[in-house]
């Protein structure tokens, strides 16, 4: 008799800033056979955390699901050098749908009642996707497995700033309190290091075929995506990655490297800065943590995985 192996689903809880690739996070999340999206955190600063609980529950009615969606902060927890979402996910941060309404409303609960909720059962992971400036206010909180954030930069400078990545630009504060935390669960940092060069092609957008889980919508947030994209041939789509990373660490190569961020209000406010000497002394500077930050990229392997996720064409 042939014996039968059952793979492990993977409890996860995200917490997200509503835009485009973040809809298209949350899809793939949803819809993936090896996840339980135990619930979803609506995190504001670039817009309304009601927006963008709006947001994640339409792609819920669009998938028939009855993922909880709980409101998080509205505000950065300091000064922050960017706050307004960038122009390409859109003035509703739906890329160029316009928004209707929801057959649910928000959960009552707290982000903080959410976390500590759906890991009752089992610890969760914790895939954050906008700023962290929810997270910083629930340290501690929940049985968490590890933590993956998409966020930072260490070598190829930001995009919201020269030297800052834009989920941390718009919270630098809390992003130095989520970084100098001293986590005793795997911690994760997916930035534009890697983000950038994961990217989408046409082949990708044509797999979200009409029987594809919510396919024409998603196709369409894509389509919006690359049209804003430098190379509309090749474009990234980095919440995507990065929670492709919790399906499949393969898609990403990582390096353990101590990490701090500059909340100095300068030319640097918002630099996710590693200290890459650790290599050579194997120390790190008090008030640093090691993280597993991603340095590379399997790109035929992520592309592949983002394909059999959407289904045949």
């Amino acid at each position: 008799m042939e014996e039968v192996t059952t793979a492990k689903v993977t409890p996860v809880v995200v917490d997200t800033d509503g835009g485009v690739d973040d809809m298209v996070a949350l899809w793939f999340l949803a819809t993936h056979p090896m996840i339980e999206l135990r619930g979803v955190v609506a995190t504001g600063v670039s817009r309304p955390a009601k927006m963008v609980a709006r947001n994640a529950l339409l792609l819920f009615d669009a998938l028939d699901c009855d993922v909880p969606v709980v409101i998080g902060a509205d505000q950065p927890v300091g000064p922050a050098p960017v706050v307004a979402a960038a122009a390409m996910h859109g003035p509703e941060g739906l890329g160029d749908l316009r928004p209707w309404r929801p057959r649910r409303e928000p959960a009552a609960a707290t982000p903080g009642e959410l976390l500590t909720e759906t890991s009752r059962r089992s610890p969760v992971r914790l895939l954050t996707l906008g700023p962290l400036s929810t997270l910083a206010g629930l340290l501690g909180t929940g049985a968490v497995a590890d933590l993956t954030v998409m966020g930072g930069s260490i070598r190829a400078g930001g995009n919201a700033l020269p030297a800052a990545e834009a989920n941390i630009a718009r919270d630098p504060s809390a992003a130095a309190h989520v970084v100098a935390h001293p986590w005793t669960v795997p911690t994760r940092l997916v930035g534009l290091d890697v983000t950038l060069h994961a990217t989408l092609t046409s082949a990708e957008i044509a797999a979200f075929g009409d029987s594809a889980p919510a396919g024409p919508l998603v196709r369409r947030l894509l389509e919006h995506y690359r049209a804003h994209a430098n190379d509309p041939e090749r474009f990234p789509c980095h919440d995507l990655f990065a929670a492709a990373t919790l399906v499949d660490p393969g898609v990403a190569t990582f390096e353990h490297l101590p990490l701090s961020v500059d909340t100095g209000g300068s030319a640097a406010w918002g630099m996710t800065v590693a200290d890459f000497r650790s290599a050579l002394t194997g120390r790190s500077l008090p008030g640093w943590r090691r993280w597993a930050v991603t340095t590379g990229v399997d790109l035929d392997r992520f592309r592949a995985l983002v394909r059999g996720a959407a289904g045949p064409l």
